[in-house]
Formats: C-alpha cells, structure tokens, sequence
C-alpha cells in the first residue's frame, strides 16, 4: 500500500513563502480560474499532504498553476521528508539540493513500476553467470583458460566496470590452487565494495574457501577455509560480515542454520558461531531471509515446525535481530537479541486453505516513507470455501520490544555453548491449535492478486519472476505470453497488477464482522487491479518495427534455456538461453527515469498496455478515475472485448531529454595499484555493452 504520511504542521512552517503569482488579490485571479486554483497556498500544501507522491505529480500537471509543486524546491522537500525520505533519490537530494528533481524522479518511478512502462531497456552483456546485488551487477565470463569476473554498477549509471582476472586472483589468495586444473569460483554478495566469492579445488579433497577482496584497492580482505558450503550466503556492511550454512544436524535429526561473524576492520573472525536452533526453514527467498540493515543482522522464517501438522493450527513467523558486534563472548553482557513476540508475529490460520509453495516468496523491505522494516510475503492459497486459488500479498509490521532483553540479566555462557538466547530449544508458542476466534488482517496489509478467474491465466512454468512493490502497491510478473502449446520462440513480456485507494468508499468495519464479511468490505477500500503489459501487443496487420526491436532484446533471437531473474525496487535483470559457446545474455529493464547506459538510442516512446479482465464489475464500482496523462496530451482509448487500449508507442516531441540523462555521465572508476613485487589482477575497461551497439534503448521524457 502507499504510504499513508501526511505532512506534519511543523512542516508547513518550513514551506517557502506564497509565490507573487498566487497572490489571493482578487483583480489577479482570471474569471475562468478554478475554484481549486483560487485555494490559498497553505490549504493547497495540506491537500499535497493527503496525497501519494505520484498524486501529486499528477496533480502538477493538470495545469500550468500547479507546476510550483513539484518545481519549487522547499516544497518538494517537505513532501519529500513526509513521504520518501527513505528513498534513494531523497538521500542524493541531501547532497544536491535539487528536491524537486528527487520528487518528480521518485513519482516517475512510481508510475513506472505500476503501469509497466520502463525507462530503459537493454543487453548489458554475455555471461556463464551473474548476480545482481543492490544494483551492482556481478558477471563471470569464460573463454578457457581465461576467466574473468566483471563489476558493473547499474543503478550508477556507470559507463566502466571492474575486471577481475580470477586465476591470478585466487593464485594470490591460495597459491597451492596453482597445482589443480579445476577449480570453481561462483560470486556471493557484493556490498559498500566488498565481493564476496566461494572457491574450491581439489588436491585430491576438496576444499572449500570464502574469498573476500576489495578489487578497487586490489586487496584481499581475508581467505577463510569452509567446513562446509550447504546453502551459503553472505552479508555485510562496511565494517562486519556475516555468512551462514544450512550444516549443522540438531538434536531432532534435523539441519539448523549456522552463523560466522567476521570484522573487516580488524580481520579477525569472531570466536564464537551463532545456532540458529529456532530458524526453520533451508529455501532462501522462500521460506527463510536473512539482512543486515541499519547496523542489526535480522533472520525471518515463516516456517516454525519440522513437522507438518494435519489439525487446525495458527501459523507465526519466527524474526530476530541482534547488534553485527553482539556474538562476541567479551561483550556477553551488553548483547541485545530481540525476537517478535507473538502478538506481532501472527502470520496465517489453517483455516485459510493450503498453499502452493511454488508461488511464495519471503523478504524483509524498509518502508521508502518511514523507514519502517515489514515482512512481505507472498502465497498462493486455495482459500476456504472456494474451488479456485489465488495468489495474494501480505505485509507485517517488524515490531520489537526494545524492554525484552536486559544485557545485565544475560548469564555468561560455559565454555563451548553457543551464543545465549540464539540456540535454546524450539519456540514452544509458535504454532499453536487454533482454538481462539479468527485474527483479522487491517485491509493495507494484504493486497489480492490474480485468482482462477484473471484472464489470461499464466501457469509457474510461464512465470519467470514474480515480485511486489509495496512502495507502489504493485505486484509484477515476468511471463512467457507465447500461445500455448507453441513451438515457436519465447514472448517474454512484464505484467503488473496495481491498486489506488477508492475515492468515494468509507466502509465501517466492526469486530463482529464475519471473514469474509470483513474480506468484502476491505475491497470496498481499493480500485480493482489494474493490469499493464509491456511491450504492447504487435499489430498483426500492422506490424510495428520499432516493436519488433525491443521484443529482440527481450528475446534474443537463437537464446534457448532456463530464464534466471532477479529485481529490486527501480529494475530486473534476467540471463536468457546459452549460444553455442553457453553465454547468456544478461537484459537489463529499469524504471528509474534517470537510468542511462552509455550508447542507448531514444527512438519512440513505449508504454505499459492496459488490459481490463472485469469491465463491468468495474465500472459498476464507479472506479473510472484514471489520472493517467501521458507524454502526448490527447491519446485515442478503444474498449474492446474486454481491453482497454491506450496509444502506447509514439514519437518524442522535439525536446531533449531530462537533464538527469544529458548530463555529463559519471567519471570512470579508478583502481589502486597492487602492492610492490605483485601483478595486478584487476582492471578498469569500458563496459561490455558498449560493445553492443544498437541493443540499448531509453524512453525517458
């Protein structure tokens, strides 16, 4: 859901003086001015405060008159610090200045996300593997014996990237791996400049390592030897690491999560391991995350049982945190682990139907507006009652009780027990029989997706990625939308689902209220989903050849194969089929309007298409007040069978681009030299897709 933030009195207070244009004196106002316009410029200020960031952009460009709000700087910046001063673009305006550039980029961002209208779209390059972590893209390229692992910052914009030459590298870190043929490298985590890779050859055994290097300083950080490599992840800041396995066998025969701290500043590993005894769950993403956010490490399951139970039960997620210094035996006494507690962490009843495991995803997001931690999940549930399924998306509140824990009242452990209050025992209250009247959810904390009855229905095997965007209330999928049963090429396209609250409705909700009583009345808040594909669909009789561009980038031609996705909050990469040699392609999708690759054309502009599956119970609820301007003023709308079309793809207006794109682009990136006596093993080259003239396009205005 939106952020709901309004702007506090003490915010007007720092709202710049009413303009000369706005003056209230009579003789000044035109005859044909609206009543809205004639509103004093606090009043208009408090109505900005009621309204969402994209609401407000909207609301600038119903005319001329409103354009002060998002142009003049001190007011962007209160709405800012109301409604997104957590925001990335908030933080660059606090070194900048330019609030109103940050407020437009973050509603263009917005809307964006919602109607499935990119920015830009690409082929940043060809890769046997990757990860994307936090915008930074991490891609490994083979041509045997060579190897190279390349760093290239998305979200920056960069036009170089980072080349690290593996074999030198892991010479440097281990030089007996110079005596085994094989060996395999695969990338971790990349964070504040720390890569973290895990490496391992055989002489004969295998051995496993954690290689950790700052290429920008050519500087290994540490080299530490494994025990073992079971579901291995990594996460870190500037000054603490943490990596974790799924490895160690409880008591009850099953396997726990084992966490090791590591201090970059001092190089040391911390001397004792973290049990996660009460984290059940193994499937990353799924079932169990694990980040490190604002100085704390925080765990979350939505599993608190081994075993599956038959009989009615309630269902509570597991979610800690504690200080990235806590696991240290020296500082047992001021160490503060703090769980949710039940009455925070209540998460689903079984009443509520079976799940379908394949849909689900699990992650831990701050809130762009507050700052807040919430849990989103999703789950597809075959719902009580009900023959079909539908996927939904469920936000919880992170909620600790800061009194839990009094370090002064921590025992200091024996030697050899694991760190207190992480390891003891089950949660005994986390799943419990269902013996107490239904909870219900408050309407902002679920948002329904696709059920039995959206058409089209795409099966798991269409769907590559699936995410939500809360900052928008958006839920986005990327699918295969190619007829079934065809043999032909793929038709990757996105797909959003994204919902207002409703204008007129004000439903009075009573603890009495039934389930699905309280169900109906809760969508009597919000605007039906709306649904956006992107691209637009192809004309057959008409074919559009600017089209038929963009869709070969997001199918290239002779790619077959597993599609692997991942996404964050302004953008999706995804690696596509192998060519003969087994190089991917990497395609890069951003919603940022500042988003560049150096290179990119700007041809036409592109947008998300609208498709109505439910016409009429829309129109009967009287949502049909779509504030949906786009970069022409007058667009022809055609309601067919069901779809509404807007013109989704046209030419520019003769003006250049904003001046977050035609300005000069970031400086190259720049690499230490080694230390004396030693050969490099990283260096700085132009960007791969620079080299792939004509696969990069901006539709930016």
């Amino acid at each position: 859901m939106p952020n709901s933030a309004t702007l506090h009195p003490s915010d007007l207070d720092a709202l710049p003086p009413r303009p000369m244009w706005a003056s209230r004196r009579p003789l000044m106002i035109p005859q044909r001015t609206s009543g809205l316009q004639r509103l004093p410029y606090e009043i208009m200020a408090n109505i900005a405060g009621h309204l969402d960031v994209d609401e407000v952009f909207d609301l600038s460009r119903t005319c001329r008159h409103f354009q002060y709000l998002v142009r003049e700087e001190r007011f962007c910046r209160a709405i800012i610090a109301a409604k997104a001063s957590h925001t990335v673009e908030a933080l660059e305006a606090q070194q900048d200045g330019r609030f109103s550039r940050a407020l437009r980029r973050i509603a263009k961002r917005y809307q964006a996300l919602a109607q499935a209208s990119p920015y830009v779209v690409g082929i940043v390059g060809l890769a046997d593997s990757y990860e994307y972590v936090r915008g930074i893209l991490c891609y490994i390229v083979e041509a045997r014996p060579k190897r190279w692992l390349r760093i290239l910052d998305l979200h920056g914009s960069a036009t170089h990237e980072m080349v690290i030459d593996i074999p030198a590298l892991i010479r440097e870190a281990e030089p007996r791996s110079a005596r085994s043929r094989k060996y395999k490298f695969r990338v971790l985590n990349h964070a504040n400049g720390i890569t973290s890779c895990l490496f391992s050859f055989a002489l004969p055994n295998t051995e496993n390592f954690l290689l950790i290097f700052k290429a920008d300083e050519q500087q290994i950080v540490a080299n530490i030897s494994l025990e073992s490599t079971a579901k291995i992840f990594v996460r870190n800041n500037r000054d603490y690491l943490y990596f974790g396995t799924h490895s160690e066998e409880g008591p009850d025969g099953f396997r726990n999560w084992v966490l090791t701290g590591f201090d970059i500043n001092d190089r040391r590993l911390f001397p004792r391991k973290v049990h996660l005894a009460n984290v059940v769950g193994y499937d990353m993403g799924s079932t169990v995350c694990f980040e490190i956010i604002d100085d704390h490490f925080y765990g979350l399951s939505n599993q608190t049982d081994f075993e599956i139970r038959e009989t009615d039960w309630i269902s509570y997620y597991h979610c800690f945190r504690f200080s990235l210094h806590a696991p240290d035996p020296r500082k047992t006494r001021t160490m503060k682990m703090q769980v949710m507690k039940k009455e925070a962490s209540w998460r689903r009843e079984h009443a509520e139907g079976p799940i379908d495991d394949r849909w689900g995803f699990l992650k831990l997001e701050k809130d762009e507006a507050s700052g807040k931690l919430n849990i989103i999940e999703s789950r597809k549930e075959w719902l009580a009652g009900q023959s079909g399924s539908r996927r939904s998306y469920y936000t919880t509140k992170v909620a600790f009780d800061e009194r839990e824990v009094d370090g002064d009242e921590t025992p200091e452990p024996d030697e050899g027990s694991a760190v207190p209050g992480l390891s003891y025992g089950s949660i005994r209250f986390m799943d419990k029989f269902n013996n107490t009247s239904p909870t219900l959810r408050p309407p902002e904390s679920f948002h329904p997706g696709d059920d039995s009855s959206t058409i089209p229905l795409f099966t798991r095997s269409q769907t590559h990625l699936c995410c939500y965007q809360r900052c928008c209330s958006t839920y986005f999928d990327l699918v295969d939308d190619a007829p079934s049963g065809s043999s032909g090429p793929r038709h990757l396209r996105l797909r959003t689902g994204c919902r207002k609250l409703g204008p007129f409705s004000d439903p009075i909700f009573s603890a009495s209220d039934r389930e699905a009583q309280f169900s109906e009345k809760a969508k009597q808040l919000y605007t039906p989903n709306k649904i956006y594909f992107w691209p637009p669909e192809q004309d057959p009789s008409n074919r559009n050849s600017f089209l038929d561009k963009i869709y070969e980038i997001l199918n290239p031609p002779g790619y077959v194969g597993s599609i692997a996705a991942t996404s964050d909050e302004r953008s999706i990469i995804y690696a596509t089929g192998e060519d003969t040699n087994g190089l991917k392609v990497l395609v890069y999708i951003s919603f940022d309007p500042a988003a560049r690759l150096a290179g990119m054309l700007r041809g036409k502009w592109v947008l998300g298409e609208r498709q109505i599956s439910s016409l009429p119970d829309e129109m009967a609820g009287g949502f049909q007040t779509d504030l949906e301007l786009k970069v022409t003023q007058h667009s022809e709308r055609v309601t067919t069978e069901g779809k509404e079309k807007d013109t989704a793809i046209g030419e520019f207006r003769d003006y250049g681009l904003p001046s977050y794109i035609s300005d000069p682009p970031p400086t190259r990136a720049t690499i230490m030299p080694p230390p004396e006596g030693t050969k490099p093993w990283a260096w700085v080259e132009r960007a791969m897709h620079q080299n792939l003239a004509g696969k990069n396009f901006t539709f930016a205005h």
